[in-house]
């Protein structure tokens, strides 16, 4: 009996520990997209003349970055389904991919900070939603 109180009580800590990180990675993504849209380069490297034209794509990146993000952690507040939280990780990670891609396209070098906050940003939302929804049995199907 024991072993189970102590065994729920690391769980409740392990599920606290990852809705803080989450709810950081959150904020840090929103705040990092918006300083990118406004064009302070208080996360990213300004390297405008680097990327010429293409820093607007970046610019616009974060800027649909932080639309999915409002409207994704809104979903999950309305309706309590942890599970697009997890999707929206999957897709986090995905962008790294499609961020390489997009830099051997057009040959350039894009910050390595992009890199690790869609890592950060990623994972924090994949184990936070997918252990929600785990230990969450009555929104699974």
């Amino acid at each position: 009996m024991q072993n189970l109180s102590i065994t729920s009580k690391t769980l409740n800590l392990l599920q606290l520990i990852l809705q803080v990180n989450f709810n950081a990675a959150v904020i840090t993504l929103l705040i990092s997209g918006v300083a990118t849209i406004l064009g302070n380069s208080l996360f990213f490297a300004d390297n405008s003349d680097l990327y010429g034209p293409l820093a607007n794509n970046m610019r616009l990146m974060m800027f649909y970055l932080c639309l999915i993000q409002v409207a994704v952690y809104s979903f999950y507040k309305l309706d309590h389904r942890p599970e697009a939280l997890a999707a929206l990780g999957i897709f986090l990670l995905l962008l790294i991919a499609a961020l390489e891609f997009y830099c051997s396209i057009n040959q350039i070098d894009v910050d390595d900070n992009y890199r690790q906050l869609l890592l950060y940003s990623g994972l924090s939302h994949l184990l936070y939603g997918g252990c929600a929804a785990l230990r969450d049995p009555q929104h699974r199907s």
